[in-house]
């Protein structure tokens, strides 16, 4: 990336850039933020405005750009999850964070539609930050970047 390039990018950061993969603590606080401003500001149907994107990315010390994309993961991870507990013959074991599978066939015919869902073979999404996904991608606002 030439310095034109990242030096464009850094000007829109209030604070100290975050790089890489976020924290569960991150994440949670993320989420937690997310749905409190669409709790408060948006009716069922509605879009998440710029406002509230530059808000939410001051406030995690994220660009709008840098927030997006680590919701669209979010999301991603979130419908991947959703999906794999919506079939018959899995389980989600909450205290140990393990998913169980009645036969090895479930599994199998979920990881054939959805490849990028390997993930979960053994172990789900923390029930904290899989409840806070709930909380913002369920709301009926539309949060798409």
């Amino acid at each position: 990336m030439s310095t034109l390039s990242s030096t464009l990018l850094q000007m829109d950061l209030p604070g100290p850039r975050v790089y890489g993969h976020m924290t569960e603590d991150q994440q949670y606080e993320l989420l937690k933020l997310l749905a409190e401003v669409i709790r408060k500001d948006y009716a069922w149907g509605s879009t998440f405005r710029e406002k509230s994107w530059k808000f939410v990315g001051d406030q995690m010390h994220l660009s709008v750009v840098r927030l997006k994309a680590k919701l669209r993961n979010l999301k991603r991870k979130h419908r991947l999850f959703s999906t794999l507990l919506a079939r018959r013959g899995v389980q989600w074991d909450r205290r140990n964070n393990t998913v169980v599978f009645d036969c090895e066939g479930v599994w199998l015919s979920y990881v054939m539609e959805n490849p990028q869902g390997y993930q979960f073979r053994y172990n789900g999404i923390q029930p904290r930050i899989f409840y806070a996904m709930r909380d913002v991608f369920e709301m009926g606002v539309s949060i798409d970047g």
